[in-house]
Formats: structure tokens, sequence, C-alpha cells
């Protein structure tokens, strides 16, 4: 519902628009600003009805696009989770894994620890000190980079002294790429993989897969699995959070042949790409709503709306 306090805000609003000095104007000339008001109470509640009933449908719009992105995420999270531990063939034979929370798998996969799965890799952060250090172009991935799927690490670039004065290792393409540390962990466990050769600070991990298994449905385990994961982080000094390795690496996987982890990626990648896109489009669209919803509040108060006979009429239905 629209509120005289919203049409006010975004009268204002309209105005900042068309003058740069309004962000700090004092409060003596704010009152001197020229308010356009209408003439009568009808006119005025009339823009107020108006407002109500067409904010109303847009928020409902917005309301519904905000639900199919939560049912997108839902879905998007099954596919990969049923994918990475039941595999595609629903017909296959099952057996017990042996752990609770991972359940049946198909008879023919391996189940081991992690451990045993990849080899891990630690970082570190070259001097800050040295400024040209921080001049290169060997990307070093931190906890804020881990946003995506596919990390390439564009905010920071090192040198090559810089990773031979830190020991860091230069990472290959497709290493998957996890956060250790970190307030992030409260709330999640980011996992992804690099699209390019990187290092790492010392609040992640890098995960270099063993022969026969694939870096990506690795990856993709870990992400679905994440709940199994958060009970082995604890809260660490100054309040944040820290994944106990010790447990972490005994973490078990289920592993299929590696031609099957071939075609459980491909599946994946097709089958996510059009979820993704359908909540992209949603995302558009909430945003073309919301900017709806702005202009037209900006209209109504300014007068580029003409609500005279939403006036006339309540006057007459009041008669």
């Amino acid at each position: 519902m629209v509120s005289s306090a919203e049409c006010g805000r975004f009268f204002f609003m309209s105005r900042a628009k068309q003058s740069t000095n309004l962000a700090s104007i004092s409060s003596s000339n704010l009152l001197e600003l020229p308010v356009p008001c209408p003439p009568t109470s009808v006119e005025r509640r009339a823009i107020l009805t108006f407002l109500d009933h067409e904010t109303r449908k847009i928020d409902a719009l917005v309301a519904e696009q905000e639900r199919l992105i939560a049912l997108l995420k839902e879905k998007r999270q099954a596919v990969i989770s049923q994918a990475v531990t039941k595999g595609l063939d629903p017909d296959a034979p099952m057996k017990d894994s042996g752990v609770e929370w991972l359940g049946e798998v198909p008879k023919h996969w391996e189940v081991k620890p992690l451990k045993r799965c990849a080899a891990f890799v630690s970082g570190g952060t070259p001097s800050k000190e040295r400024e040209d250090y921080w001049q290169g172009d060997i990307p070093w991935v931190s906890p804020k980079d881990m946003k995506q799927w596919v990390v390439s690490g564009d905010a920071d670039g090192i040198t090559p002294d810089a990773v031979e004065a830190s020991r860091l290792t230069l990472l290959p393409e497709n290493s998957v790429l996890v956060v250790v540390r970190g307030m992030i962990l409260a709330h999640s466990f980011p996992v992804a993989v690099s699209g390019r050769q990187v290092t790492i600070n010392q609040d992640m991990k890098a995960l270099l897969p063993k022969a026969g298994i694939a870096a990506i449905f690795l990856g993709r385990f870990l992400s679905a699995n994440a709940k199994a994961v958060a009970e082995w982080i604890d809260e660490a000094g100054h309040g944040t959070r820290a994944l106990r390795m010790e447990g972490f690496v005994c973490l078990p996987v289920a592993i299929p042949p590696e031609d099957e982890q071939n075609r459980i990626v491909s599946y994946l990648t097709e089958a996510l790409a059009k979820l993704d896109a359908l909540a992209d489009n949603a995302e558009r669209a909430i945003t073309l709503l919301r900017e709806r919803r702005a202009a037209l509040i900006s209209a109504a108060v300014t007068g580029k709306i003409d609500v005279r006979d939403l006036a006339a009429a309540e006057k007459a239905a009041a008669a």
C-alpha cells in the first residue's frame, strides 16, 4: 500500500534526478522547494487510491516472481543432489552407503573419504607492504571472489615474484576451491572451480582431484552436501568460523566410474543452464516492475498522471 510519506519520498527522488545539488541541500533550502499540491482533498485521496490500486498489482507480480526464484533455487539444488548421489539411471540397483546423510547410492559406485579423492593445497597472502607484488596478472582468489561457480579471480592479481616469495602454489584450471575460514561459513559453504590458473589466500583450500575423479563432479558433490560439511564448522577466534580439516578430509564421497561422472557433469551443465536462465528472466522482471512502480508513483505525485476522473468518481460516489 502507498502512503502519503512514500508519495513524498518519490517526489523528492524525482527532484533529485533534476538537481545534482539536492544531496547536499540545506534544511532551509529544502523548505523553499516548490511542492505540487492537488487543490482538493478529494483529488489527493484519489491519487492515493489510484496508487494503492496500481502498486498492489505490481507488488503482487513482484511477489510472484520472487516465489518463482525461490522455487527455482530449490529445484536447482534438488537436481544437483539427485544427480551426484543417485545418478541419472532411475532403474540402477542401489546399495546402502553406510552413511546416514548420504543414504543409498548406485550399487556400482564407490564410497570413499575425501582425502582419497583429492590432494589439499593451502594458500597465503603476499606482503601488502610490497606494492609491486600486487601489480601482476596471476589471479589471487579470496572468499570475496567465491560468488559464482567458475572463479577466475579478476579482482586481485599478483606477480610471479609474489608467488615465489609467499611460497604460493599455482593451481591449475578446474581446481576445486572451498572457503575454510570466515564468517560466510556461518550460513553457507562456498564451493567453486577455477576457470584458469590461480592462487588462493589462507582462508581457502584447493582440492586437486586424483586420477579418475572429475573436478566438476567433485565440486558439485561438495556443494550439494554442504549440510554434511557444516557439522565440521566451529567458531574460531574473534567470533569467526573455521572448518575443522581433520573431519572434512574424511567426508564420505560417492564416486561413480569416470565416464559416468562426465555424463553427470554434462547433464548438470545443460539442466542448470535452463534453470539459471529462468531465474535471470525473473530477476529482470522484478527490476522492471520495481522501476515501473517508482515511475508510476513519481508521475502521480508530480501531476504527470491525470487522476481527476478518479476524483470526480469519488465525489459522485460520496454524494
